[in-house]
């Protein structure tokens, strides 16, 4: 049987169901926001733990010029190296027609025996493995063949160490090491213009002529295996045969990315929701305890009924119960979908071969009980003070506020009476003001949180691509030419400017820390590739030191004028120390920069370039990649256009989704906030509404006076709201970890205008709704005695 407080549960559910719904969407709001982060970080690690364990992805890499097959068995004498496996690898350009740029590709061996390799194992989609016979054979990665339509085969040509070759696809498969795919010197991915092939080991190592030897060696280690240990001898072992730096698993380039979305997801899934839980519990506090503070004469009649404490406590504790479960059902629902959704735009972004949704059984378990918990909290110190109250006292009317009103007594003197009620209900409760004016300004930077990310992303692309890398295009060479490459270069026809640079890998050391990275040789003057500062003003090209992008700073833990260590993996492998004479800002990965012949001399080189940027003429780019794709000397070229495109099309859209997400629950906060004030501003003095009904006042005159209180709070509370969103997307900026990509706190005018807008809508058509519930005030019920 139904017991009256259960039945009165129902009936004040339906009474306020306007305030039961908007409170519901913004607790939903909260758990969608973490059902999604969750769930999706859950999904991709898990994806990627599963793909590495069954392909048995290496933890060790390392490259060398040119090593003997025999050196092998040494390597597997290193004191804690399971398996090593010795292959042949090499850059390729694609001769493929319909590319809008030249096409760039790896080319890697494998085992002789025609079976899998023991380590970094293909996932074969289709086909087959090259036989062991043919030359002419080549497994080809998923994400190109799925860009142009190829399957097994279909015929492709290579231009392998200046000569071309043709290789008939025998299938198509997904490589650990390749997961995240992009071409060399792009830190973006690119499935229509890079490509990974794997053919037989004769046929690799006769085109890179290493018959009998390898240029690479990957490896796993046991467990417990000290990798800094086995990195430095595997350093000293290949260091004779021009090794070039070996590295773990966590400096592997497709991982490392993969490992920055991991951890910028695994911090989403905790700031985010952790803030939406945190304004959500201030503002159910203010609401439902308002509610709750409505209801203090029902509270004393059941008292004075002999109903004691406990009961009416779990009363009010099943209504909250009531709207907890509607907005988590809700919440779990669209967080469900929406991180399930979210997975889908990471498919073609991570290559997984099966990327499930995941959605445990304990997390929306979690997230209803962080709802509760969070509702609950909202009304334990309203219920709190009204239930200490004695039943004689809880059944008259409050005690009027104190109007401490002299300060401003020759004003209001001067006032009209529609104004003096209204500024005596804001001052006369400055808690519940002060409450009202917090719980609306939190509504704004929920609505910028989602926002912000258009004018980031604007940000990203002003600062990288106009502002720093000038050029637009940017030539590979397959190896370090004098500098007259760049007079050829700049002959070449749609070229207006061109500049060289020489990159080469090193390992910067500062104390215990350590980075393998590319230093980048510039010109003096350069203008191609200009590197700024915080406030966006040229830095000049150090001759005596290094220029460090600022967040490579902090991870080394270094700071302008101090001094780094500086291991060239190239060529002699000498090690430098060299101060830190500027710091410099990068959105895409780090840099470290010097001047290019101050770099050639550290090298102890003639004035040699590896890399060159060009200005080019849009009306002979067409031309252009022509000529560059039949130049033997040319490993790669990117193009400024295709970036920007990858970038919109495929970084852009990830953030983005995101946004529009957390830009929609944004505005369900707002819209749910600035209504249940007005409507519990409204239940708190209905009697008084009613009684100058009474007394005379027209329906506009008493609308404007409730309202005047709402429009006041909400033109306070909008500029504090603003104020408070700039903090809070700091805060989450703040707590990214992601070394890929530097996301500035960029907002712009127009996105604190939006999210103010939303807000004052959110009054206008909150103020439309009291203003229908002012008209509807039972005038009888108010001439009735209260005391």
């Amino acid at each position: 049987m139904v017991s009256v407080l259960d039945r009165k549960v129902l009936r004040d559910v339906w009474a306020l169901r306007g305030q039961v719904v908007t409170i519901a969407l913004l607790i939903g709001a909260g758990v969608a926001v973490l059902v999604m982060s969750v769930s999706s970080f859950l999904s991709l690690r898990g994806a990627q733990q599963a793909f590495y364990a069954e392909s048995r992805f290496a933890e060790v890499f390392a490259e060398v010029k040119r090593a003997p097959r025999t050196l092998l068995a040494r390597l597997a004498e290193i004191p804690g190296v399971a398996v090593v496996e010795g292959r042949v690898g090499g850059e390729a350009r694609v001769d493929w027609l319909g590319a809008e740029v030249p096409v760039a590709g790896r080319v890697l061996s494998l085992p002789a025996s025609g079976e899998q390799s023991p380590l970094n194992r293909l996932r074969l989609l289709a086909g087959r493995l090259p036989e062991p016979t043919r030359h002419d054979e080549a497994v080809i990665h998923a994400a190109f063949a799925e860009a142009w339509q190829l399957r097994p085969g279909d015929e492709i040509a290579v231009i392998l160490n200046g000569r071309r070759e043709r290789f008939r696809i025998a299938g198509i498969a997904h490589s650990p090491e390749f997961v995240f795919t992009s071409r060399p010197g792009n830190p973006l991915p690119d499935d229509r213009g890079f490509v990974v092939l794997w053919a037989n080991e004769e046929a690799v190592a006769r085109a890179f002529d290493m018959q009998g030897a390898f240029g690479e060696a990957v490896l796993t280690l046991a467990p417990g295996a000290s990798e800094p240990a086995a990195i430095a001898e595997l350093d000293r072992l290949l260091l004779p045969w021009g090794g070039r730096g070996a590295y773990g698993r966590r400096d592997q380039p497709s991982h490392r990315f993969l490992e920055d979305e991991l951890a910028e997801q695994r911090t989403l899934a905790v700031t985010v929701p952790l803030i939406f839980f945190g304004i959500a519990a201030f503002l159910l506090n203010v609401v439902l305890g308002r509610i709750v503070e409505a209801q203090r004469e029902q509270v004393a009649a059941l008292k004075a009924l002999g109903y004691p404490s406990l009961p009416i406590a779990a009363h009010y504790a099943k209504f909250v119960a009531v709207i907890c479960l509607l907005g988590s059902a809700l919440g779990i629902a669209a967080g469900a979908w929406m991180g399930a959704g979210m997975l889908g735009n990471y498919r073609p972004f991570f290559r997984f071969p099966e990327m499930p949704y995941l959605l445990p059984a304990w997390l929306p378990l979690v997230a209803v009980t962080t709802s509760f918990a969070v509702a609950l909290l909202g009304v334990l110190a309203a219920l709190r003070r009204i239930l200490r109250l004695p039943a004689a006292e809880g059944l008259r009317p409050p005690r009027p506020a104190a109007f401490g009103g002299r300060a401003l007594s020759g004003l209001g003197r001067r006032l009209p009476a529609g104004a003096k009620i209204p500024l005596r209900g804001l001052l006369g409760r400055p808690l519940r003001t002060l409450l009202t004016v917090l719980g609306i300004a939190l509504a704004v930077p929920m609505v910028v949180l989602g926002l912000f990310w258009w004018d980031a992303m604007d940000s990203m692309v002003e600062l990288q691509f106009d502002r720093i890398e000038r050029g637009d295009a940017f030539v590979a060479l397959t190896d370090p030419r004098p500098s007259r490459a760049v007079r050829e270069m700049a002959r070449l026809p749609g070229v207006l400017a061109a500049e060289g640079q020489r990159i080469v890998p090193v390992r910067l050391r500062a104390a215990q820390r350590s980075r393998l990275l590319a230093l980048t040789g510039l010109p003096e003057g350069a203008e191609l590739r200009v590197p700024r500062n915080a406030d966006l003003r040229p830095v000049p090209i150090p001759h005596d030191g290094l220029a460090l992008s600022r967040r490579l700073a902090e991870r080394l833990g270094v700071r302008e004028g101090d001094t780094v260590q500086v291991e060239v993996l190239e060529g002699a492998r000498r090690v430098h120390d060299l101060p830190v004479a500027a710091l410099v800002e990068d959105i895409i990965g780090f840099s470290a920069l010097m001047e290019i012949g101050a770099l050639n001399r550290l090298m102890r080189e003639d004035d040699l370039v590896s890399h060159v940027a060009l200005r080019v003429d849009p009306m002979a780019a067409e031309v252009l990649w022509q000529h560059l794709a039949e130049r033997p000397r040319v490993a790669a070229t990117n193009v400024k256009a295709v970036w920007l495109r990858v970038f919109d099309e495929v970084i852009a859209g990830l953030v983005l989704t995101s946004a529009m997400t957390l830009t929609g629950f944004g505005v369900i906060i707002a819209v749910g906030v600035v209504y249940n004030s007005a409507r519990v501003a409204l239940q708190e003095r209905g009697w008084e509404m009613a009684s100058l009904r009474v007394l005379g006042f027209t329906r506009q005159e008493v609308s404007r006076i409730l309202l005047a209180e709402l429009a006041v709070a909400v033109l306070v509370a909008v500029p504090l709201g603003l104020v408070l969103a700039q903090w809070i997307v700091e805060l989450v900026l703040g707590a990214r970890d992601n070394e890929s990509f530097d996301v500035p706190a960029a907002i712009s005018t127009a996105t604190f205008t939006t999210a103010a807008l939303v807000v004052l809508g959110a009054a206008l058509a909150s103020a439309v709704a009291v203003r229908r519930r002012i008209d509807q005030l039972d005038l009888v019920a108010a001439l009735k005695a209260r005391d």
